[in-house]
């Protein structure tokens, strides 16, 4: 698969876009397009079949049609639907698509894809130059969007791979690191439920995954608390027991080391 890298650098340019705010059928059970669909839904259900990839899309999810793919789609309830052709930047005819991690996205930052979707609906219908390149780039930042779920989605995966070495034992470990990371534990617990003392275990886990099983506890909490500082308005003490953390001075301090910046700039920086 390519890189991360290589999706939320593609600049998104829009060909049309289309509101309904209240959709009860699909004119076609199928189709196949010349350029990229994105849709985008507010409310309502419906079933999809886009290549090998099917499932069930519902409100705040965005799905991609690659040009040239057939699109299956069945309503389940009327929908609020926001329709959108679109090509990418520097992509020729003939081309393969781009391939995605996966045709649906569902962005956890909630507030900022309401935001596009209230921007889109009063655009919908004006025709000026200016609208258009407004329409544009809330195009770019429903794609960012999509963007951070896929990364998040990824790194999730990399992170259950872990439990996946060699050293059988290991991956015990791991598994019970997974199940035990977001409230206070004491390393001991786990080495002496193993047979093994601390330094073994340290040593043992950094030979199966190449970090140490404090490191990969620490990444697991701090992922989780930065998705709850875009998500929520909780406080860092709030955010702190959720993540298995004393108090929200000892998160702030551990967020900025492994993010290099904190809590609250990260918050300020990356909320809309």
């Amino acid at each position: 698969m390519e890189a991360l890298t290589t999706y939320w650098e593609q600049q998104l340019l829009m060909v049309s876009h289309t509101y309904f705010q209240r959709k009860e059928f699909f004119e076609e059970s199928e189709d196949t397009y010349p350029v990229w669909v994105l849709f985008g839904l507010a409310a309502g259900k419906f079933r999809f079949w886009i290549g090998e990839q099917s499932g069930e899309a519902g409100p705040g999810d965005l799905i991609f049609c690659p040009p040239g793919c057939t699109f299956k789609r069945e309503m389940l309830s009327p929908l609020e639907l926001h329709f959108i052709y679109f090509n990418i930047a520097g992509s020729q005819p003939f081309m393969p698509a781009l391939q995605l991690p996966t045709v649906l996205s569902h962005p956890l930052d909630g507030k900022r894809l309401a935001s596009n979707y209230a921007y889109l609906r009063k655009l919908h219908l004006t025709t000026d130059p200016r609208s258009f390149h407004r329409k544009q780039m809330i195009l770019n930042d429903l794609w960012q969007l999509a963007c951070e779920n896929w990364e998040g989605e990824q790194q999730q995966q990399e992170l259950s791979n872990f439990a996946d070495s060699e050293d059988s034992l290991m991956n015990q470990a791991a598994e019970w690191l997974y199940r035990h990371a977001y409230t206070p534990f004491g390393m001991s617990e786990l080495s002496r439920s193993l047979g093994l003392s601390p330094v073994q275990l340290t040593r043992r886990f950094r030979k199966s995954f190449r970090m140490t099983p404090s490191y990969f506890v620490k990444a697991l909490r701090i992922r989780k608390g930065a998705g709850l500082l875009l998500e929520t308005n909780m406080t860092l003490d709030q955010i702190a027991a959720h993540c298995g953390y004393e108090n929200g001075f000892y998160f702030s301090r551990v967020f900025a080391q492994l993010m290099s910046v904190s809590p609250s700039k990260f918050r300020e920086l990356n909320r809309v």
